[in-house]
């Protein structure tokens, strides 16, 4: 009776186990002041984070940004990154890591930021400037790939919120 009884609970954590080993999760990450030339601002960079577990091993982490021109942070673009702020409807920062890649890309990625509307834009000066900052290091964001998306046109999907969804976990949602 014992024996059965050991079954059954071992039969039902597993399949509670199981349900449960591809996660997801939301947040935010804060990176606090800035620096330009002879410049120092106070403010604080957020960004939404994402993150695809599969048991306890991350497979796929995004920070985004939605860039603003008003930002002190603006200043770390180039001159022809900022014209972006003109040429999109929504300028997007994304510092993405991918543990490996043969579970989750980063043209994974790319591929789910088309489907919301986005084009991908290269973004070295700001990405420099990132890689930079103080606590990129606590981030390891030298592990990162730091990439620009642009919604180049008006589209009916909403440039306030953004949808990823990787096969085999639950849709993540945010607002920007």
């Amino acid at each position: 009776m014992k024996s059965l009884l050991l079954l059954l609970i071992l039969v039902v954590s597993g399949c509670a186990a199981y349900k449960s080993y591809n996660k997801t999760t939301t947040g935010k990450v804060i990176l606090r002041g800035g620096a330009y030339k002879t410049e120092e601002w106070d403010d604080s960079l957020v960004f939404k984070r994402m993150s695809w577990y599969h048991g306890m091993s991350l497979y796929y982490d995004a920070l985004v940004y939605r860039a603003t021109p008003d930002s002190p942070f603006a200043k770390w673009f180039s001159a022809s990154e900022k014209e972006f702020f003109t040429r999109c409807e929504s300028l997007i920062v994304s510092v993405n890591y991918s543990a490996d890649p043969a579970k989750i890309s980063h043209v994974n990625f790319r591929e789910q930021m088309r489907l919301n509307g986005y084009d991908d834009v290269v973004l070295n000066n700001f990405a420099q400037f990132l890689k930079t900052h103080p606590s990129a290091q606590d981030w390891r964001f030298f592990n990162y790939k730091i990439v620009g998306y642009c919604k180049r046109t008006p589209s009916r999907n909403d440039p306030n919120r953004l949808a990823i969804n990787f096969p085999g976990f639950q849709q993540l949602e945010i607002s920007l």
